[in-house]
């Protein structure tokens, strides 16, 4: 099958989800253990909406409150994470009934797998290492990415595959975090070091992820996410 005829085909099927980014990067580079010897990711991801990150932000304890009254299901961040998992997992089925090898990085067949190493809360390949080599965005204080278009206000999947596609790789963003350090300063459980990334920084460097209560509130202070809320509310 032709590359360009099977490139305009996927992006015809993802065209019926509701999704803000579509990214085909080249991961061939990548240890085995990451790309598992496939030469592609197919990165996905949506927007949160700014109502929803209007509403954390108001409200420090968002979460805690989730918590206390056992609605964390309900959740807007944690809808929209279980839609790009399922569009992943469809986006696996599909290149598999057009003859490629495929693998969804969804959380349940991360799991399925035994590739989730629950010990130390880590994956061979996050989604935000993917979208780094797409040239999305950065690696910020809080250890998450940060676009300029979102800050880090998305839920992302990814799809390791074998078909056709024409990937392409972006030299590596650095931080454009500067002296801002209000995700370090919100953080109640003092997670965040306030560690700028750099290559090969070990991620204990920059946060705890035995002491983040992922109360949200880095992701929605963060400046290039206030942002994208405000520039949303003057389009409306």
């Amino acid at each position: 099958m032709e590359t360009d005829f099977f490139q305009k085909e996927l992006l015809a099927e993802l065209g019926k989800q509701n999704l803000d980014f579509v990214h085909f990067v080249d991961i061939s580079h990548l240890t085995e253990e990451q790309n598992k010897e496939y030469p592609t990711a197919i990165l996905i991801g949506m927007a949160l909406p700014t109502t929803y990150l209007q509403k954390v932000a108001n409200t420090p304890d968002y979460v805690e409150q989730l918590k206390i009254s056992e609605s964390t299901q309900n959740d807007e961040f944690h809808l929209t994470e279980m839609t790009t998992d399922k569009i992943a997992d469809h986006l696996e089925l599909f290149l598999v009934s057009n003859g490629f090898k495929a693998y969804s990085q969804s959380e349940n067949n991360i799991l399925k797998t035994g590739q989730y190493d629950e010990e130390n809360r880590k994956t061979p390949l996050p989604h935000k290492t993917i979208a780094g080599l797409a040239g999305l965005g950065w690696i910020g204080k809080h250890n998450l990415l940060i676009t300029k278009e979102y800050g880090s206000a998305v839920s992302m999947c990814s799809v390791l595959t074998n078909a056709p596609l024409k990937p392409s790789r972006e030299e590596v963003l650095m931080p454009r975090c500067n002296g801002c350090n209000i995700c370090v300063k919100v953080c109640k459980p003092g997670a965040l070091k306030g560690e700028t990334w750099t290559r090969g920084i070990a991620r204990e460097k920059i946060v705890d992820v035995f002491s983040c209560t992922t109360c949200f509130q880095c992701v929605v202070q963060c400046p290039w996410t206030q942002k994208y809320i405000r520039r949303h509310e003057l389009l409306r």
